[in-house]
């Protein structure tokens, strides 16, 4: 499947000498040191647990959405129960929501 996002894996990094952002996520690419996805900045209403939790969770995003893609080439059946199904549209849309694209069923099959 083709991708927009960078495709190198995402690193996240703590940068606790930058005060206003300890957090960001990165990737090596071809030619450069590295290359900046996202900044975490610092925001006073939220704790800094959660920026860590949250910049984790960016930097993974890309190993998510290839597990759920995997896991649904898996499980998808017209035959399962109600309970499957829903499972198996929700995850979907999440992927949907994360690339910007719809799906074809021909996808799963």
């Amino acid at each position: 499947m083709n991708t927009l996002h960078t495709k190198e894996k995402w690193q996240y990094n703590e940068n606790f000498n930058w005060k206003t952002h300890p957090f960001s996520i990165s990737a090596r690419k071809r030619g450069v040191h590295s290359a900046v996805i996202a900044n975490i900045p610092v925001r006073a209403t939220i704790p800094p647990q959660e920026q860590m939790a949250n910049a984790r969770l960016i930097a993974a995003a890309p190993d998510l959405l290839n597990a759920l893609r995997d896991m649904l080439a898996c499980v998808y059946d017209e035959e399962r129960d109600d309970e499957t199904i829903k499972a198996v549209e929700a995850a979907r849309t999440a992927i949907a929501k994360a690339t910007r694209q719809g799906f074809r069923r021909a996808e799963y099959d």
